[in-house]
């Protein structure tokens, strides 16, 4: 009897072979590591191979109808994986042909041939077939109908009495339709999106003239309104319950003061102060009050606010061991939802607590998170997470559901693009939509920023992210962090971009890999790495030797100019630690210091603190020495770090001048420099209209001629997301 193809053949192309009953791939008979997506879209085409396999067809095959995932971007994924792997080419296809506005096509000869397993089974099969074709007629009939009436009676048992959670599994299990439909369609990266109580509208922030501005747009469909105009960075609307007003957040000028929350009608107009907070706030459902964050000395506060600003209820003081943010209301006003993180060491939850005050309960923890938000039933919440995603800088972020205790957390979108700062009103869910892609570029540092820009070289070529550079000391190679294969790890390549190879080769999803940093010695590479919440620095050597731990928990690494220590940040000091072996030596304490880097002798110590409040913002200072009394360089505003604040840090020169990082500017990032003997720093690239972000770590050419650093591109918008919380 023939067996199915999909389960009985090897299918032999060219040195590959496909094991379709293992769903294996392999090359000369050694394994070829090959994820999900792309293995079932070889069996798809090898399955047809000459004939056309059209897109909704490889949809179909590849993401059931119960799986969300951006479909365009997860195809173009899975095939440039799939390409990379089988060594081929969309330009010249030996073995994948792209169809255009139809689908793909196999080209390749494809032989088949029973496969081992098959062969070996088939006739012990074929000898159980027999058998269980003599069984009793009657007896099978009379087992059938027992085992449907008996199994009838049981489900409605466990349904009618919920047992074990059967209707909320029931719920879960249901094939979702989830259509996606885009809301804002100009250019620029469109954030905080908003739905007024009443589903008409939404509220959004967007780029203008280099500041945030608050935008309305209908659901129904037009143009776009835009409702402030002034020289100021405007966050995170918030909607009135009778969709009359919105409230809104703009930070302070000044890295050591508080913002404020203002009032502003849904059709524009003069804006109306509320009171000073540390964040944005949010409004109650029944109108009445502001849940925001306020200073209380050197701590936290979480209050209530009444909307004309005149009355004031703490609901819970913190100590400033973390920073707070995006306080929620939920729907029934008895709770407040909020996030609590220390971004250095990659550790975010949300809390919720009553709004009479007490203890504060975890709802979900996450790496980093980008926003949530309740469920109309006051007991669900969805929110951001970078939860899956082994890159950082920025990491992939999905929308997970959990409840307020903590339990039943599961993830509801998938793919390589991110949705963040989720809003919910009336069953619509509406996101932020971030399309992310990176390369590592080279930037001449001698022109002016227009000419840097123009000059720049792009080293890699990649379809994902390729992040964080550092040029090892000799000039000729390069390590950075770089998602190929499906799961963020170390590669080195030459300067001039013509060879790469891999060094760590880590496959564990729960496992976070990031900034790599060449020793000045050229002998060791330091690097972090993220397991069950702890963050710790490793080595290895740059063939991929040698691999170890150093640092059991801290992050911002930095070496001293011999190679032979390594500072890093941990628990609000900066330690030192001898790669050789030995204990750590604590270097000095302050708010939230992180090393940068030493001069040349190792005389002095450039780091950089955070300001000595929770509205955010960095303080750039040296020591000299290491440990003794410290001068302030810079203050750099919140605003002005990419992505998020704690994840950044300068540079030193080669000749000990200059600090170097990335800065945000007009809605994009550049790339500055920072005198170490004071003044005014200077801009080195300039972006203008590309909208790219430039994050965590950058690195000098040895000859401080040239600055290695990921560029990527962004793309975001607001969607809509109709079935996603079916």
């Amino acid at each position: 009897m023939p067996a199915p193809v999909s389960t009985s053949k090897l299918v032999r192309f060219g040195v590959f072979e496909l094991d379709l009953q293992r769903a294996e791939l392999r090359k000369n008979n050694v394994r070829v590591k090959l994820q999900e997506q792309p293995l079932k879209v070889l069996q798809a085409l090898l399955e047809n191979p000459g004939q056309i396999v059209s897109r909704e067809d490889l949809r179909r095959r590849v993401w059931p109808a119960n799986t969300f995932v951006e479909f365009d971007q997860g195809l173009y994924s899975a095939m440039a994986r799939l390409r990379d792997a089988l060594g081929d080419s969309s330009d010249s296809p030996r073995f994948i042909e792209t169809i255009a506005r139809q689908g793909y096509r196999f080209v390749a000869p494809v032989t088949t041939a029973p496969s081992p397993v098959y062969a070996q089974d088939h006739e012990e099969t074929d000898r159980a077939l027999r058998s269980r074709n003599r069984l009793d007629l009657r007896r099978l009939v009379a087992s059938v109908v027992a085992g449907l009436v008996g199994g009838a009676l049981l489900l409605v048992i466990v349904f009618a009495f919920d047992i074990g959670g059967a209707k909320e599994w029931l719920r879960r299990s249901t094939v979702k339709s989830v259509q996606v439909e885009r809301i804002t369609d100009f250019v620029g990266v469109k954030e905080s999106p908003a739905i007024s109580p009443d589903s008409k509208a939404v509220a959004f922030v967007a780029p203008v003239n280099g500041h945030k501005q608050i935008w309305v747009r209908l659901l129904a469909g037009g143009s776009p309104l835009q409702l402030t105009h002034d020289d100021a960075d405007h966050e995170t609307p918030r909607w009135t319950p009778d969709s009359s007003s919105l409230i809104y957040f703009t930070p302070n000028p000044s890295p050591v003061e508080a913002g404020t929350i203002w009032e502003l009608s849904a059709l524009g107009g003069v804006a109306r102060k509320v009171a000073s907070a540390m964040s944005e706030g949010d409004i109650s459902h029944d109108g009445q009050r502001i849940a925001t964050f306020q200073l209380r000395g050197a701590d936290l506060a979480l209050v209530s606010i009444s909307l004309d600003g005149t009355v004031l209820r703490e609901i819970r003081h913190f100590p400033k061991v973390y920073g707070y943010d995006w306080p929620r209301w939920s729907p029934d006003d008895r709770w407040i939802a909020y996030v609590r993180g220390w971004s250095n060491l990659f550790d975010f939850v949300i809390q919720v607590i009553s709004a009479e005050g007490g203890e504060p309960q975890e709802a979900a923890h996450g790496e980093l998170l980008r926003g949530f938000t309740w469920l109309p039933d006051s007991f669900r919440l969805v929110y951001s997470s970078s939860s899956g995603s082994t890159i950082l800088y920025p990491p992939i972020f999905n929308l997970r559901s959990t409840n307020r205790t903590g339990k039943a957390d599961q993830q509801l979108t998938f793919g390589e693009v991110s949705y963040v700062e989720p809003d919910v009103v009336a069953g619509k869910l509406v996101a932020t939509r971030i399309r992310i892609q990176s390369d590592i570029w080279k930037f001449p540092v001698s022109g002016s920023p227009q000419e840097n820009t123009k000059n720049a070289l792009r080293i890699t070529h990649q379809t994902g992210q390729a992040q964080t550079p550092s040029v090892s000391p000799n000039g000729k190679e390069f390590v950075y962090l770089s998602d190929s294969g499906g799961h963020g790890n170390l590669w080195v390549a030459t300067t001039d971009g013509s060879s790469t190879r891999q060094i760590t080769f880590e496959h564990d999803p729960s496992v976070v890999i990031g900034v790599p940093i060449w020793s000045p010695a050229g002998d060791r590479i330091v690097f972090i790495l993220t397991r069950a919440g702890r963050t710790g620095e490793w080595l290895v050597s740059p063939d991929g030797s040698n691999l170890r731990q150093l640092v059991p928990l801290g992050s911002g690494a930095s070496w001293s100019p011999d190679g032979k220590w390594l500072y890093y940040g941990k628990e609000r000091c900066i330690e030192k630690i001898p790669v050789d072996g030995g204990p750590a030596e604590q270097v000095r304490c302050q708010h939230n210091p992180g090393a940068e880097s030493l001069s040349a002798d190792g005389s002095t110590l450039y780091y950089y603190d955070g300001v000595e409040n929770p509205i955010g913002g960095i303080e750039v200072w040296k020591a000299r020495p290491e440990n003794g009394r410290s001068e302030l360089l810079a203050r750099i505003l919140a605003s002005r770090l990419p992505f998020d604040g704690w994840l950044w840090q300068q540079v030193l020169s080669p000749d000990d001048k200059w600090l170097a990082a990335p800065l945000l500017d007009r809605g994009t990032t550049n790339l500055w420099v920072q005198p170490v003997n004071g003044g005014a720093m200077r801009q080195i690239t300039e972006f203008r209209d590309r909208l790219v972000l430039i994050v965590r770590r950058i690195s000098w050419s040895p000859d401080g001629k040239y600055i290695y650093a990921a560029v990527a591109d962004i793309d975001a918008d607001i969607v809509l997301l109709d079935g996603l919380l079916q």
